[in-house]
């Protein structure tokens, strides 16, 4: 190593240049043998930098997501869950996820894939630059409702506010307390007043049942109210994962509701 080249890595390493410096070696090796120009190695060597923030960008976004499994939309297996399609998530796949506040409610019997769908859209999101965050419900409302009792109901709100997605899973699942409603709502009312939070959810039981479930009929039809201003319920159903058997298909259509369609 040269002078030169010692006298670059130390400057790289100072200005915190790790995706250049990595690469550095690999590419003065490259351009002795004449395969880059100046102009091509400067490039490389930026692209290099950029690929490297970007991977290490995706890493610290999936670490703060918490999810309880990773499943890509590619990994995602419709060939068995054939009770939707996958042009169906079309909105829900790009940028316009988060800009355009869309939430989405995954219904349907246990199984049948609700979770690890959420999670590969809360992924592809997170592909296009954006912070998620899943949660069970059961947790939310647990903590929410401790936090306000020890007075640190802002604090713990705002964990569920910050994130551009929220994945609230298995609302409905088990028994909550009697403030469910009153702690659940706040975090759907201002996620919608901000315009680009939508909350990705999955539930066994018909949203219209939510009242039952939270102990408060009027909040729950509020929550749900607000869900689908821009979103909507896709229903999954056919036969559980879990119970899968090899040439055994499930044949249930799938259903839609949106809130324009309920609004008519």
């Amino acid at each position: 190593m040269t002078i030169v080249d010692t006298a670059l890595h130390d400057s790289l390493r100072a200005l915190k240049l790790s995706g250049m410096l990595h690469t550095l070696d690999a590419r003065l090796t490259q351009a002795q043998a004449g395969e880059l120009g100046h102009l091509e190695f400067l490039q490389v060597l930026c692209h290099d930098e950029i690929t490297r923030r970007e991977n290490m960008g995706m890493a610290r976004r999936l670490r703060r997501a918490r999810f309880d499994q990773t499943t890509t939309l590619e990994e995602f297996d419709f060939s068995f869950q054939r009770s939707l399609q996958r042009k169906a998530l079309g909105p829900y796949l790009g940028p316009e996820l988060v800009s355009g506040g869309r939430s989405l409610i995954l219904t349907g019997p246990p199984g049948v894939g609700k979770t690890a769908l959420c999670i590969a859209l809360a992924y592809k999101a997170i592909q296009h630059g954006a912070e998620a965050h899943f949660v069970t419900c059961t947790d939310l409302i647990n903590r929410l409702t401790t936090a306000r009792r020890d007075g640190q109901w802002d604090a713990v709100l705002a964990r569920y506010l910050e994130p551009h997605v929220l994945v609230i899973d298995e609302v409905g699942y088990l028994g909550y307390g009697p403030d469910a409603a009153n702690v659940l709502f706040p975090v759907i009312d201002k996620r919608y007043l901000k315009g680009n939070r939508p909350v990705l959810l999955t539930t066994n039981k018909d949203p219209r049942q939510w009242g039952e479930v939270l102990h408060d009929p009027d909040l729950s039809a509020a929550i749900l109210d607000r869900l689908l201003h821009h979103g909507e319920i896709l229903k999954l159903g056919g036969r559980s994962y879990r119970q899968h058997r090899p040439g055994v298909m499930p044949d249930l259509p799938g259903e839609r509701v949106s809130g324009e369609a309920r609004e008519e």
